[in-house]
């Protein structure tokens, strides 16, 4: 039965997948929803922390304490709030807006901000799912097919840790939709709202403001939709470093780029052949990732011809940044399937764009699969 060409189905495909994989990690955390916070020591004191808030060992804290924080006080530069302290306030906070909106969404409440950055990523998979119909029924190809945005194996690490990757690639997928509808103000605030969320999103206003020049009498309203979220991520930059001492662009940069691919090939040589299952799981992502991007580098030479424009500009900038992680992002697929989030997301635009059906369709399997293995993993390690 074919399924109907409307941006509700992968929209709705996009928050069955999202619940039901909720639904098992709460199962399995016993209705604890801060229990996806993963906050632990060192950076989580259990001595300070609300009667909300579950403190679990050092090894399974994680960055969502860091937006947890955040959601429970948005505004604060104290060195401590609710027991968690930043390991590095500027570049946390430069990563605000997932945070922010869990705190607006709580009404300032912070026992209820565990449940609101569930929500939130709930939410933001249904939008993604829609969006991606969206783009993909611009791009002459039916609707179902922007499920491929919601099988990106990195959402099922934001919606198990409690991370920003799904929320701003919501607003980055939106504004890139709303760029192919010249909705310029649109194109504005969405990818204002997804620089503040995550920053490595930068590669896409930084690739609308490069196309502007091909975008013939549109020219200068193409430049400034993509100027206005650059001018707003520098704003933010020096704000924080108003606030902290520390410009957040280099809180961490050195720690986490090196020279290209040495990265990669590091890790690669340790776990060909896999020891155990975390590297094989790792193995498989990378070959996953990979393979993802290999098809949409035949996609993108297949259409060689065609103007260069912000969506292609934007993917080259988002797998170089991938080719030049350091080894110890790709130590874990944790680390580097979210670090390559837009490099995935936009692989699957230029897919969608140029690629045959039938590459279309293996991809789907193969995101379809690691997807799976992400998330059986992740559920096995609550409880």
């Amino acid at each position: 039965m074919r399924l109907p060409d409307r941006i509700w189905v992968p929209a709705a495909i996009g928050l069955a997948l999202a619940v039901a994989f909720i639904g098992v990690l709460l199962v399995r955390a016993d209705g604890d929803a801060s229990v996806l916070v993963h906050a632990g020591p060192p950076w989580t004191d259990s001595a300070g922390t609300r009667d909300s808030l579950t403190v679990q060992a050092a090894d399974d804290a994680f960055d969502g304490q860091f937006f947890y924080r955040i959601g429970t006080a948005p505004w604060s530069t104290a060195e401590t709030e609710n027991g968690v302290t930043f390991d590095l306030p500027a570049l946390r906070n430069a990563r605000w807006g997932y945070g922010a909106l869990a705190w607006v969404a709580s009404g300032g409440d912070p026992d209820l901000v565990p449940w609101t950055l569930i929500g939130l990523n709930v939410i933001a998979a249904a939008a993604v799912g829609a969006i991606g119909g969206g783009l993909a029924r611009t791009a002459d190809r039916h609707a179902a097919w922007g499920t491929l945005f919601v099988l990106w194996p990195g959402f099922a690490y934001s919606l198990s840790l409690d991370t920003s990757e799904l929320v701003a690639s919501a607003f980055l997928l939106g504004g890139l939709l709303a760029l192919r509808h010249r909705r310029w103000v649109l194109v504005a605030a969405l990818l204002t709202a997804a620089v503040l969320t995550r920053d490595t999103t930068t590669v896409v206003p930084f690739a609308v403001t490069l196309a502007a020049w091909g975008a013939g009498s549109d020219r200068v309203k193409h430049a400034i939709s993509g100027a206005v979220p650059l001018g707003a991520f520098a704003g933010w930059q020096l704000l924080q470093q108003a606030r902290f001492g520390e410009l957040p662009l280099t809180s961490s940069g050195d720690n986490n780029l090196t020279a290209p691919l040495s990265g990669l090939v590091d890790q690669v040589l340790k776990v060909v052949p896999p020891s155990g299952s975390a590297e094989l799981l790792r193995l498989v992502s990378i070959a996953g990732l990979v393979a993802l991007i290999g098809a949409a580098a035949w996609g993108f030479i297949r259409t060689r011809t065609e103007r260069l424009d912000a969506e292609r500009l934007a993917w080259l900038g988002a797998v170089a940044v991938v080719l030049v992680l350091n080894a110890y992002l790709w130590s874990g697929a944790t680390a580097f399937m979210r670090a390559a989030t837009e490099a995935g997301v936009l692989s699957m635009l230029v897919m969608i764009r140029s690629a045959p059906r039938r590459l279309l369709a293996a991809a789907g399997a193969g995101l379809t699969a690691l997807w799976l293995i992400t998330v059986v993993a992740q559920a096995s390690k609550l409880g």
